[in-house]
């Protein structure tokens, strides 16, 4: 195995050993929305904590997701991560911290096919997280409008008032007025939930630059998986586990 220092995690290269998967329940979200995510959280969470402990502390979560313990050319490590797609024997590339007992995994990667793995809702930067969110809200934004306007034309026809010209003007006073409150409205709550999130971003961050890519705020896993998807890959291929070249 061989560490290389980034920051705040390690980038390690070996073989994978002695691996245990296990597929477990945990509240990732509100843990992070509580502020326990980032590479010390998830180290101090993991931490000491053995496999019938771990299962307590999940009772009430509601993920899914695969947690992992394993030896990296003898050295050992553990870590959450959505889905983990590799196998015993694999030669991967692993961004991980060492909390004093062991190697505590956030991302991997195996070079042979570009597959990555990561800890869960990590798979976008800060950057890409803010663009996607507002592309949500938007979205809202425009359907919300556009059922407005339908409506205000079926309460018309109703009243038997509509004409033509009635909505226009009515689509005039909407435009002005309702439409910048709504872009109001929501854009504060697409940047406040865009905030609450945050965390995960930030942890990805951490773990593309652990890689060594470039511009890792602007990295979407998503994204480039569907434009590297292979065949062969599995159904949770590119929601859950990723590609990046």
């Amino acid at each position: 195995m061989t560490p290389q220092w980034n920051d705040k995690a390690s980038k390690l290269t070996g073989k994978i050993a002695g691996l245990r998967r296990v597929r477990r329940s945990r509240d990732f979200v509100m843990e992070q929305l509580g502020g326990g995510v980032g590479a010390s959280a998830v180290s101090a969470g993991l931490a000491g904590m053995g496999g019938a402990a771990i299962a307590i502390a999940t009772l009430d979560s509601t993920e899914k997701a695969d947690f992992v313990e394993f030896t990296l050319d003898g050295q050992p490590v553990r870590g959450w991560f959505w889905r983990f797609p590799f196998d015993e024997g694999d030669d991967i590339e692993l961004v991980a911290e060492h909390d004093g007992q062991a190697w505590i995994a956030y991302g991997a990667r195996r070079p042979a096919d570009a597959l990555v793995a990561v800890y869960p809702h990590c798979f976008e930067g800060r950057r890409a997280h803010y663009a996607s969110t507002f592309r949500f809200w938007g979205i809202v934004v425009g359907a919300v409008f556009l059922f407005m306007m339908c409506l205000d034309a079926i309460f018309a026809m109703f009243k038997g008032t509509f004409s033509l010209a009635g909505q226009l003007s009515a689509y005039a006073v909407y435009l002005a007025y309702g439409l910048p409150a709504l872009v109001l409205v929501f854009g504060f709550l697409a940047w406040r939930g865009g905030r609450k999130t945050e965390g995960f971003a930030r942890m990805a961050e951490t773990i593309f630059a652990g890689f060594g890519w470039r511009d890792a705020s602007s990295i979407n896993l998503r994204k480039t998986s569907r434009a590297l998807r292979r065949e062969g890959d599995g159904r949770d291929y590119g929601t859950l586990y990723f590609r990046y070249q």
